[in-house]
């Protein structure tokens, strides 16, 4: 395949067999789902080709592809809807890096720095689900280059989506999650990398954010532990979230009075506003420092 060229790839690039397991069935309906969504694909293709910028990055990801004949973001996506929603996906995150004088995150990732001590932020492309999200912030344990949190995101009606948030499956990382929410003064890791979220929503300068409700979300495949599997309508809701069509959370960054907080534990909420506070200095720092 040219490199300045994109096409739709082959089976075998997206599934090739590892070792001595065989992906044929996946293979097979990779094919029978490239049938049905023929006409997408063509015009996928047409607009890939017309956007010079992303055709390296479809050529070196082709499971990126895959949405567009399978899931993306939200199960309700089918058809040209799904379609126009992928395009828009590639583009909206390029566009405003360009803006911002960045280089593309496929270039180059954003690494925020040890936004906790010895956990590292890392603003990247998706290199798990594309189905979920093609962009993601990652939660690096530094000393054991652990991925601790994954959280993916996407856009949709002018809006941020958050479509997956996921916890750790490596050895010791019960011990770790504690000791992260030791640090983030009782804020749990799932609902600090909202937080995180929330924070680069506004960064980016977007007026919304989102949260996929629980019965649309496309299952990850990333952690198998059940000990860290997500109700997504509990961790929005409890983030100030109100459901409608996806949940509605609130962009004030966890902030809350102190009045209706015991006494006892005001010390703790200041110093996880402060904390959250300097993430937002840090995320300014990092991607605004060219405008």
């Amino acid at each position: 395949m040219s490199k300045n060229i994109y096409q739709w790839p082959n089976p075998l690039l997206v599934y090739p067999d590892r070792e001595n397991k065989s992906y044929r069935l996946k293979r097979f309906r990779f094919k029978l789902r490239m049938l049905l969504n023929y006409f997408n694909i063509q015009k996928f293709e047409k607009f890939i080709n017309q956007h010079d910028y992303l055709i390296d990055l479809l050529n070196n990801h082709p499971m990126y592809s895959y949405p567009v004949a399978h899931r993306f973001l939200d199960k309700r996506f089918h058809g040209t809807q799904k379609l126009n929603i992928i395009c828009e996906n590639l583009t909206f995150l390029p566009k405003k890096f360009k803006e911002l004088k960045l280089a593309q995150l496929w270039e180059k990732s954003v690494n925020f720095g040890e936004v906790i001590e010895n956990f590292e932020l890392i603003l990247k492309i998706n290199e798990y689900q594309p189905m979920e999200g093609y962009w993601s912030l990652e939660l690096v344990h530094k000393p054991s280059q652990e991925l601790i949190y994954l959280l993916t995101f996407g856009k949709v009606e002018d809006s941020l989506l958050i479509g997956v948030i996921q916890g750790p499956n490596c050895e010791g990382s019960k011990e770790i999650v504690k000791a992260l929410t030791k640090q983030c003064h009782g804020l749990r890791p799932a609902y600090l990398m909202i937080e995180i979220m929330k924070a680069l929503t506004m960064v980016l300068g977007y007026e919304k954010l989102f949260g996929i409700p629980q019965k649309y979300q496309n299952k990850s495949r990333f952690v198998r532990s059940s000990r860290y599997l997500v109700n997504y309508d509990t961790l929005f809701s409890e983030s100030g979230g109100k459901l409608e069509k996806y949940w509605d959370l609130p962009l004030d960054i966890g902030q809350k009075t102190l009045d209706g907080i015991p006494s006892k534990k005001r010390s703790m909420y200041k110093k996880r506003y402060a904390m959250l506070d300097e993430i937002m200095e840090i995320l300014k720092s990092h991607l605004l420092a060219n405008k």
